[in-house]
């Protein structure tokens, strides 16, 4: 557990800003020879949880959003013994504008803020929640010291304002002239030097927390999301969300291959970044643009969406305070290897969790009744590996394994319409697959090819290596039966149906279907 250096939490009734007084000079007259290398912000800031009551059981705190900076033990024990204060300042982003806070804006003698609890402040001047000269409390042997400001009691139309928080330390000099004990003062750095990480609004915190299913998810549901609900802001409102469109150009990796998709590094070319509006706690969906126009770097590619991006963001929620922001990536399309991109629409149309989308299994009871499980999962077949134990083996293949626990039951497996139209897209002519049942299950199950909507008719089928039209459609255990479908026999709108029937009761296992590849038009044009 981290020592905390505790604040004093100030009060923002009616979103009128209080603070704690701070009477020193404004400035020091010559540099420190201490050395505050780790101070720091942490990254976004933290929503109360629990109200705070008095001794008499009367709340006098509903709520509260936390401010937090680091500087390491040793750090901040000689800052102390030499008389360094340490404080927060809070100022609500809409009013910060283009204003910094640093020093100068802060504590000069021509400063941009006034502290609100001062007598006869200049209004003029941005109001600014100051919380000065925290008590320290929790000091163990951890390495690390936190610095702490809260501003509090926030009304609920201002659950979705932002504001920003930031750390400073006060170091005492003597004035060599004076002989008066002045102030230098410097700041910790943004997290990450960007002050968007040191910005919150309240309803944000709470709707990451439910998001993500914390501990806290419920509490904070209640406290924050649920009265904000009634407001008129949440109910005639919308809420920003932004959508950046990076147009990249990936490294060549080794061997000078260019693979889309990757966290590889990448030059980006042009970022073109759109904004909407829509509900509060809506799910929203970036859609794809055309390449824009005049941008003289890119003007002389074609670019292609990239929908397989490990680094985009497609959907999400729309948060408050404008803090979601959807991305999606651009390549150009002569350096983009159509076979890597199947290789991912592949990875996901196998995944397990994605069923529902992608294909499904049926099953077809008949009389005897039969239990049914499927898997999409990486599987090898000992009789056709040459080394189990080798990841790079051929036969080692990523597939369906059908399970069959009943014998004379027919197995249906379903390939989705949305399947074959993302393949039509990439210009697929076919595709072909595996199929062969484990070792130890019996020969002569059988498969039929249907399309979707029209089971009345089989689907021709034909020999992946010698380009035959299969006639007895029969799973071996014993070699791969190497099956190709073309995508223009698919006639009828819907996608593809495969009906795996096992032909005697002693028939039972497991049938893999896998190791999907694909053929394209235009390498068939070309040959």
């Amino acid at each position: 557990m981290k020592k905390t250096i505790l604040a004093a939490v100030l009060t923002a009734i009616s979103f009128v800003f209080l603070g704690l007084g701070f009477t020193t000079s404004t400035k020091a007259s010559a540099a420190t020879s201490l050395s505050y290398d780790t101070f720091t912000m942490e990254n976004g800031a933290a929503a109360r949880i629990k109200s705070l009551t008095d001794e008499e059981g009367n709340v006098v705190e509903s709520n509260g959003m936390r401010f937090s900076a680091e500087i390491s033990q040793t750090e901040y024990e000689n800052l102390k013994a030499a008389g360094a204060r340490f404080g927060v300042v809070i100022v609500a982003k809409d009013l910060l504008k283009d204003t910094v806070i640093d020093a100068n804006t802060v504590f000069g003698t021509n400063s941009a803020f006034y502290f609100t609890n001062e007598e006869g402040g200049d209004k003029s001047k941005i109001a600014m929640l100051h919380i000065a000269n925290p008590s320290c409390q929790d000091i163990d042997e951890d390495p690390q010291v936190e610095i702490c400001g809260s501003i509090v009691n926030i009304q609920v139309n201002n659950f979705t304002r932002s504001f920003v928080g930031r750390a400073y330390v006060a170091i005492p000099q003597v004035n060599a002239e004076t002989g008066e004990t002045e102030y230098q003062y410097s700041f910790a750095p943004y997290y990450e030097e960007n002050i968007e990480n040191n910005t919150r609004c309240i309803y944000y915190i709470a709707q990451r927390a439910v998001e993500e299913k914390k501990a806290e998810a419920e509490t904070l549901n209640e406290k924050y999301i649920e009265p904000f609900a009634a407001t008129g802001r949440y109910q005639n409102y919308t809420y920003r969300y932004a959508v950046e469109h990076y147009f990249i150009v990936h490294h060549a990796g080794e061997g000078g291959e260019i693979h889309p998709g990757e966290t590889s590094e990448h030059e980006v070319l042009h970022v073109e970044k759109q904004y909407f509006y829509a509900t509060l706690n809506s799910y929203v969906t970036a859609e794809p643009i055309e390449k824009p126009e005049g941008v003289e770097k890119i003007e002389n590619l074609d670019f292609i969406y990239d929908r397989y991006s490990e680094e985009a963001k497609a959907t999400g929620l729309v948060y408050a305070a404008g803090m979601q922001t959807l991305r999606l990536y651009y390549e150009p399309a002569e350096m983009v290897s159509e076979e890597h991109r199947l290789a991912a629409l592949v990875a996901d149309f196998l995944n397990k969790d994605k069923a529902e989308t992608n294909f499904g299994l049926h099953i077809n009871l008949g009389n005897g009744g039969s239990t049914e499980d499927w898997v999409a999962s990486e599987v090898w077949d000992p009789n056709f590996v040459d080394d189990p134990n080798d990841p790079d083996d051929k036969a080692k293949q990523i597939g369906i394994a059908l399970y069959t626990d009943a014998g004379n039951q027919n197995r249906h497996l379903l390939l989705s319409k949305d399947f074959f139209e993302q393949l039509r897209e990439f210009g697929v002519e076919s595709i072909s697959f595996d199929f062969h049942s484990a070792p130890g299950s019996k020969k002569e199950a059988s498969y039929r090819v249907f399309q979707e909507e029209d089971t009345s008719a089989e689907m021709p089928v034909y020999d992946a290596e010698t380009g035959e039209e299969l006639t007895g459609k029969i799973i071996d255990s014993t070699e791969h039966e190497r099956i190709k479908i073309y995508l223009e026999d698919i006639t009828v709108e819907g996608g593809v149906l495969i009906e795996v029937t096992t032909n005697s009761t002693s028939n039972l296992g497991q049938y893999h279907f896998g190791n999907i590849q694909f053929t394209f038009l235009a390498i068939n044009q070309e040959e």
